[in-house]
């Protein structure tokens, strides 16, 4: 019998990012568009600089109107954009703070912290969209950190073809549900699993 076992989950904050990657990405390519546009119409403004945020923009607008679906077939793009849109909102902040615009310069500055946030949390969930269920415990994914529930916390689990349930002692109820049914020999490995160490704990 497997030490652990790893459950693919639909986590609805998850699902919710997923759905909103276009309007995110759309929100960073008109702040770079319009602050590329700014930089055109000042005299001694960097026109190298401009044009390349410029071609950024367009290149966001194209994956956000032509590539919608890949966003969320694809991930690993979705992250590959969100990181030149981190990268490019920070330089901006840094441009705009020398040019010595310290306010602007703060609030590109936090808009980059806050997509460098979305790119850590659409990361986590490529790699850890799933209930681990292991000798120790139980690790349930959040959208700002991972729980881990020792099993002297749980009062019971209740695993599906379909769905996970896991109550605990506080009365808290965490129900789940699974990417792909589980199979007769899957649910009965894990209940039994899940029973020794309830009783165990």
């Amino acid at each position: 019998m497997p030490t652990q076992y790893s459950l693919q989950i639909v986590h609805p904050a998850f699902e919710l990012l997923k759905r909103s990657a276009r309007v995110l990405h759309f929100i960073a390519a008109s702040i770079i568009l319009i602050n590329a546009l700014h930089l055109l119409q000042v005299h001694n403004g960097n026109k190298l600089l401009c044009y390349t945020q410029m071609v950024i923009a367009v290149d966001i607008f194209l994956l956000v109107f032509l590539g919608g679906v890949l966003l969320i077939e694809a991930p690993k793009l979705n992250l590959i954009f969100r990181m030149i849109e981190v990268l490019t909102l920070f330089g901006i902040s840094l441009t705009l703070m020398s040019d010595g615009h310290n306010w602007l310069g703060i609030v590109h500055l936090l808009v980059s912290a806050g997509y460098l946030f979305l790119f850590y949390r659409e990361w986590r969930v490529i790699r850890s969209e799933a209930v681990d269920i292991r000798q120790t415990g139980i690790t349930v994914p959040n959208f700002v950190k991972d729980a881990e529930i020792s099993w002297h916390e749980i009062k019971t689990i209740i695993p599906k073809y379909h769905s996970i349930i896991i109550e605990t002692l506080l009365n808290k109820k965490i129900e789940f549900n699974l990417r792909k049914n589980l199979k007769i020999d899957e649910l009965e490995q894990i209940d039994d699993f899940c029973k020794k160490h309830l009783c165990n704990g």
